[in-house]
């Protein structure tokens, strides 16, 4: 399979049945997940198989690229088409070679636009999909000349509207943006979002210096993270390409969620137990286990799937002897010791990481979202109950939405008197961002402290730390 066929195929598997937008998902977000859906790694996956890694490459970059913006890209073909009726009319296949067409001539810096083009054309004959071939070259020939100055507009257009689009933020979702965000701030995020995310290592404690060593070895451009422990590449690495993964010398784990788990074991007391409400894949347990000797942990997760992956990642680290991890929803469990430390890493709409993980945001909407954050709620509850007293709940969400962070913890800490909020800090430096060292610390209002995708290698988190008096 070539690469634009791949593209188009991975697109058709992540549609939904109906052929309009992209699937509801049953992810740790919590939200449904559409018969027959597919995740756009779970597809590319499955094709690599039969494809180049050149051709895999350029599948997973026409892809992506689409998805991160696709109402952008959308937007932008719709002005080249005379039918006033837009693209409402035509068939998914179609629709989907436009959006190729689209973000592969205004985004990829190394394929060239004509033999893309021609590919998408010849793909369509193939398919016996003949009548649409002038439309589709006539719209991407315009695209190809001016579909650059109608992106530009967008980036600096005054309207928040346009801005969002341009970012990357399904248009269903900006009010919840405009809600959390004063418009200087706003727009500051909106020119962060879309840039591509790259790939940080966590290595295991004292061992950053040896792995550095090993991936300068193995011709792998990296540097040492001022803001963290963690270690910055130049791309994007699978886990089994990183020299001393299956040893648990290292994690792939973004900056954020390192800065997250550090969290926890900074506040962690010795002699403690430890409560992983939502322990996921063990990624932040794990982190917590290897950075506290000493610390006992008990992990609860719903997924079969994500539970025995959280059972290989404590076993990869060399932990698992301190780790009891279960299968079952955290709602009705009950922890086998009373809880010192309680992380409550939240199911959310993972708004931090929708550049990460771009199909995801195209599976919400509103009532999803509400749905998502009456689950914190619930959660938190259950957070604050099961700590002991004169024990700490962390609160984390890969979320930027003030109704999943601030106005959980305040519900929370209005219902509870005895507890109260802890101030979170870390000792770090400042992260290189687009206008230099910056710090992607934010202060909540008032509550809790979101972490700014500032550069490649962070997502957007929040985290919160609580005091059960």
């Amino acid at each position: 399979m070539r690469g634009i066929e791949g593209a188009l195929h991975v697109l058709e598997q992540v549609r939904e049945p109906r052929g309009g937008g992209f699937a509801p998902s049953r992810g740790k977000g919590g939200s449904p997940r559409s018969a027959g859906a597919a995740f756009a790694s779970e597809v590319l996956r499955k094709i690599g198989g039969d494809m180049t890694p050149g051709d895999l490459t350029l599948a997973s970059s026409l892809v992506y690229s689409v998805l991160r913006r696709q109402e952008m890209w959308r937007a932008v073909y719709r002005k080249f088409m005379k039918d006033a009726r837009g693209d409402e009319s035509l068939p998914p296949l179609i629709r989907d070679c436009l959006l190729v067409g689209t973000a592969g001539l205004l985004e990829l810096r190394h394929f060239a636009g004509g033999v893309l083009v021609n590919g998408l054309l010849d793909h369509l004959k193939a398919r016996n999909q003949r009548r649409w071939v002038s439309l589709v070259n006539a719209v991407l020939h315009n695209v190809g000349e001016r579909g650059a100055e109608r992106v530009q507009a967008l980036r600096h257009s005054p309207s928040q509207e346009e801005r969002a689009l341009w970012a990357g933020v399904p248009s269903w979702s900006l009010p919840a943006w405009t809600r959390t965000w004063q418009r200087p701030d706003l727009n500051r995020l909106f020119d962060l979002l879309p840039q591509p995310p790259l790939s940080a290592l966590r290595p295991a404690p004292g061992k950053r210096g040896e792995l550095l060593k090993m991936l300068e070895e193995r011709g792998i451009k990296a540097e040492p993270s001022s803001l963290s422990e963690a270690i910055h590449l130049e791309g994007t690495i699978l886990p089994a390409d990183v020299p001393g993964f299956d040893q648990g010398l290292a994690a792939v784990q973004t900056e954020g969620s390192v800065l997250a788990a550090s969290l926890a074991a900074q506040l962690y007391k010795s002699g403690g137990y430890v409560l992983d409400l939502c322990s996921g894949r063990g990624v932040k347990g794990g982190q917590i286990l290897q950075t506290c000797p000493d610390a006992r942990l008990e992990g609860w997760e719903l997924s079969e799937g994500r539970h025995r992956s959280a059972l290989r990642e404590m076993k990869r680290l060399g932990v698992e002897d301190r780790a009891k991890l279960r299968q079952g929803s955290a709602l009705e469990l009950e922890p086998l010791e009373p809880p010192s430390l309680v992380l409550l890493d939240a199911p959310c709409s993972g708004s931090g990481t929708w550049t990460r993980k771009p199909d995801s945001k195209w599976r919400l909407d509103w009532e999803r979202l509400d749905r998502l954050a009456a689950a914190q709620k619930k959660l938190l509850e259950r957070a604050v109950a099961l700590c002991a007293p004169r024990g700490i709940i962390i609160y984390i969400t890969c979320s930027l939405l003030r109704q999943e962070n601030e106005n959980v913890v305040a519900e929370t800490l209005a219902a509870h008197p005895e507890c109260v909020e802890l101030p979170a800090s870390w000792e770090c430096g400042t992260a290189a961002g687009t206008d230099g060292a910056v710090s992607p610390f934010h202060r909540g209002r008032p509550w809790g402290t979101y972490i700014w995708p500032e550069t490649p290698w962070l997502d957007g988190f929040y985290c919160a730390a609580i005091m059960k008096r």
